[in-house]
């Protein structure tokens, strides 16, 4: 009988030790299925992040050589007929002496030729990596102030901005987005860039005393100028703030490394 019994104790033991180790596997098991699925789901996660930055890149290298373009087609084609317009004036005005007419209009065409040469300047990346970042900005701000509707300030604590060539595009490209906000939807009157260094960061600051929007409320959001801005600063590994109430103008931030 104490054989019997001794034997149920360790029958019942060596089921419970199977019982534990069957379960421990398992546990195992299901930790490594749990690891291995959120590893998965991280690695798609990845992967789809950089489709998504590969597809944004290709936008927005499709849409620089599309600037390119359109800046050459202005310079060889549009120029150059308005070019040779001049010509005819000028060979007109030495014949005919002190008209008016010819005057206002050899006058009108001469401004037409510097405008569309600043349009295209405005738009041609090469040129832009020539000049320099502020040189840039400087002239977007020159041809906001031409419009005759706003007027513009600006300031930098700095001489030049130092930074790899694609860059210095996004960071234009990004300035130019939030100035045609400033034209298209801010009624502002007056619009001022700060650019300045804090340590290794470098801000440009984009105000306006427009009518402002509000940013804290839950139904905002961000329209078509203001996400292509912060898609191009995540691209580049910027920051982008945006400081906006309503009647009290809106404030622009890239923090740049």
């Amino acid at each position: 009988m104490q054989k019997e019994n001794q034997g149920l104790v360790i029958a019942i033991l060596i089921g419970s030790l199977f019982i534990l180790l069957f379960g421990f596997i398992t546990f195992l098991v299901v930790i490594n299925y749990v690891k291995r699925k959120r590893k998965l789901l991280v690695e798609r996660e990845m992967r789809e992040a950089e489709f998504r930055q590969s597809v944004l890149l290709a936008q927005l290298e499709m849409q620089e050589h599309t600037f390119k373009t359109i800046s050459q087609e202005i310079h060889d084609n549009v120029g150059q007929i308005l070019s040779l317009a001049k010509l005819n004036l000028n060979i007109l005005t030495y014949t005919v002496r002190d008209n008016e007419t010819l005057n206002a209009v050899k006058e009108l065409v001469t401004n037409a030729i510097a405008e569309l040469r600043d349009l295209g300047a405005g738009y041609y990346a090469d040129r832009l990596v020539e000049e320099g970042l502020i040189v840039a900005i400087k002239h977007q701000l020159q041809q906001l102030e031409r419009t005759g509707l706003f007027t513009t300030s600006f300031e930098s604590q700095m001489d030049a901005v130092i930074m790899d060539k694609s860059k210095i595009i996004f960071i234009y490209r990004m300035v130019q987005e939030a100035l045609n906000n400033v034209v298209k939807h801010s009624g502002a009157s007056h619009v001022n860039i700060s650019i300045f260094k804090n340590e290794d960061e470098v801000n440009i600051l984009l105000q306006d005393n427009g009518k402002g929007f509000e940013t804290s409320q839950s139904d905002f959001k961000a329209g078509i100028g203001l996400s292509s801005m912060q898609q191009r600063a995540s691209m580049i590994g910027a920051k982008m703030y945006i400081d906006s109430k309503l009647g009290s103008g809106t404030g622009i931030y890239f923090v740049l490394k």
